[in-house]
């Protein structure tokens, strides 16, 4: 009857273990949830005009890096989203500070995603990324520079 009691302590003892782990591993899991964002950080180069610049189109250089981060940013998003493998474009025309913009835009949006990779299936990555593809600012950011729609490249062996 001793050694009933005592397995049943122990039982108990493995059940309250396993109890505390997955409660770990669920706060863990909701305390960090599955979220990427556009967050645009002019570059300091770009946030001021130099002085006797002309923009070509009226805007100010860090209108335009902005512009053109946001564009390649949601690009990025909309490709990874119809296939986790793509690659996104980085590079683009226009003056320095799009064109920079556009390389930091499509810069983040990977490595944001590629983060995400490392914590989630691919499946909730790909469903997150849909989710984000389909809002109406996504085809509005991406419209300057992708007219016809998300663009990128995919490469199969």
């Amino acid at each position: 009857m001793s050694f009933d009691s005592a397995g049943s302590s122990t039982t108990k003892s493995a059940f309250a273990l396993l109890l505390i782990i997955f409660t770990l591993l669920l706060v863990d899991c909701t305390s960090h949830p599955m979220k990427i964002s556009c967050r645009v950080l002019v570059q300091m180069q770009f946030q001021t005009d130099q002085p006797g610049w002309k923009p070509p189109n009226g805007e100010s250089e860090s209108t335009r890096y902005t512009k053109s981060y946001e564009a390649y940013w949601w690009n990025c998003v909309m490709v990874r989203a119809k296939d986790l493998d793509a690659r996104c474009p980085f590079i683009c025309s226009g003056t320095p500070a799009a064109t920079y913009g556009c390389r930091d835009g499509e810069m983040d949006a990977n490595r944001q995603i590629d983060q995400l990779l490392k914590r989630y299936s691919s499946r909730e990555v790909g469903g997150y990324l849909r989710s984000l593809a389909r809002r109406p600012e996504a085809k509005e950011k991406i419209a300057p520079y992708f007219p016809d729609g998300p663009q990128g490249f995919v490469e199969r062996p």
